[in-house]
């Protein structure tokens, strides 16, 4: 979190501004590279530090049903994050592999939130819908 003292110093602002183009960027190139179908180009997205460009990648590679980008999200579902864990979910359950299937069973049970706990189950009944 920003420090209330320096948050409006003009570097603060500077970078702040920097950090919001760098953003917006990022979700504009995200998305088209979902219009394409470059899971392999968009999987590079999933290491940024800004989670709100990690779920735009997560819910582009869940839109473009890529089976060659599963082990990537499931790397995702181990995030400290609760947001990209449940996007992460949301993901595979979508793609809907068997690989898929046993890593949100394997992480049900590791899962303590319970947030995150739902959202794989949600997956998980996503996943059986469509197979």
């Amino acid at each position: 979190m920003d420090d209330p003292e320096t948050i409006f110093t003009a570097p603060a602002l500077a970078e702040r501004k920097r950090r919001v183009f760098m953003e917006q960027h990022d979700l504009s190139k995200i998305q088209k590279l979902q219009e394409k179908g470059k899971s392999d180009k968009i999987i590079k997205y999933l290491s940024s530090s800004d989670d709100t460009v990690v779920v735009a990648a997560l819910e582009a590679l869940s839109r473009i049903k890529d089976e060659d980008s599963v082990n990537s999200i499931a790397h995702m579902i181990d995030n400290p994050d609760t947001k990209i864990r449940i996007e992460a979910a949301k993901a595979l359950g979508s793609i809907g592999t068997e690989y898929a299937k046993t890593y949100l069973l394997h992480r049900l049970n590791a899962e303590q939130d319970e947030t995150v706990k739902a959202a794989i189950k949600e997956a998980l009944h996503t996943l059986a819908e469509h197979h």
